[in-house]
């Protein structure tokens, strides 16, 4: 049964509240990291456009010249679900049960209580769906839905595609980051985007929109590199993540060590970061008896999740994975 009491210590007066541990839930998006494209029933494809050769030689009566392209990225949420079962009369055992019901025909979870399952039921889960975000394979060999890997078989994340994708640009010969080379590592990826595409460096909203991305571990690094400088300017006990050269350092939870993304990632529709949800909505858990004959309850929620990046060309990528990790 999934309601295991481990305390049944009340003896006296007691709280009639809970604590909760800290989760970090969806890390990504409370951030703004990502643009949330929801409403997606089935697929939502994002066009591209492009045009090329767009020159030529001045004449009388002109021939045409160049070229437009249209291609698309697609996201396709998968489903994913949440779901337990419960007897609420196992709360008979605790504190809980000076607020259950008189009779045992009418037994069910209190309000206070019920509401504290839910906002933790959907804590943890939220902290699964930022890992797979990132981290997310539908080829790991763990049965889905167990623990470990198999929380994060629901949707390719967007490392897994980074990786296989030929055409993001990658920092060459990646080894372990360390608070004494993290920063020329990051210099690497300014180096690949002023080579690759100095369209994203030559805006005038650069610092707004181009952002490192890392992990919580590598945000420890990155501070401690930043200490070990000589001139750390005047911000630098302000308590904030310091910027690099400009660039906002965003802390991501879901994020493995080892990695740091650089690209446009927004909470607009220009970000090149995108995740497709089906309803902002689906938040919401469904908990009531499992049948009328029965007991048990039930605690259920419904949610499709995919993530997508829009140009290959503009995210740029540090990172130890390589493909292999993505099917162990």
């Amino acid at each position: 049964m999934a309601l295991v009491i481990n305390d049944t210590t009340y003896s006296g007066t007691y709280a009639s509240y809970f604590w909760l541990p800290a989760t970090f839930g969806m890390d990504t998006v409370q951030k703004g990291s990502v643009y949330v494209k929801d409403g997606i029933k089935k697929k939502h494809t994002i066009d591209r456009m492009d045009f090329s050769t767009p020159l030529q030689e001045r004449a009388a009566t002109p021939t045409s010249s160049g070229s437009f392209t249209i291609d698309g990225r697609v996201l396709t949420p998968a489903d994913i679900m949440l779901y337990t079962e419960f007897n609420p009369r196992n709360y008979e055992e605790s504190f809980v049960a000076e607020q259950l019901s008189k009779t045992l025909l009418a037994r069910e979870v209190p309000v206070t209580v019920e509401s504290y399952m839910m906002q933790i039921a959907l804590n943890r889960a939220f902290e699964q769906i930022e890992q797979n975000i990132w981290m997310g394979s539908t080829t790991y060999t763990a049965t889905i839905g167990t623990s470990g890997n198999g929380q994060l078989k629901f949707f390719d994340g967007f490392l897994k595609k980074m990786v296989n994708d030929s055409a993001v640009l990658k920092v060459a010969s990646p080894v372990a980051l360390t608070a004494g080379n993290i920063l020329s590592k990051m210099d690497a990826l300014i180096t690949l985007a002023a080579t690759n595409k100095k369209a994203l460096l030559s805006r005038p909203t650069r610092f707004d929109r181009l952002k490192f991305f890392v992990s919580v571990n590598t945000e420890q690094l990155y501070q401690t590199a930043s200490l070990n400088l000589t001139f750390k300017g005047q911000a630098f006990n302000s308590g904030q993540a310091l910027p690099y050269k400009g660039y906002q350092i965003v802390t991501l939870a879901g994020l493995p060590d080892d990695t740091i993304l650089f690209c446009e990632g927004l909470a607009d529709t220009s970000s090149n970061l995108y995740l497709g949800m089906n309803s902002t909505e689906d938040n919401q858990l469904q908990l009531q008896r499992l049948q009328n004959n029965s007991e048990l309850f039930f605690l259920k929620g419904l949610m499709k999740y995919d993530v997508q990046y829009g140009f290959s060309e503009e995210v740029f990528l540090y990172t130890t994975l390589v493909a292999s990790d993505f099917n162990v």
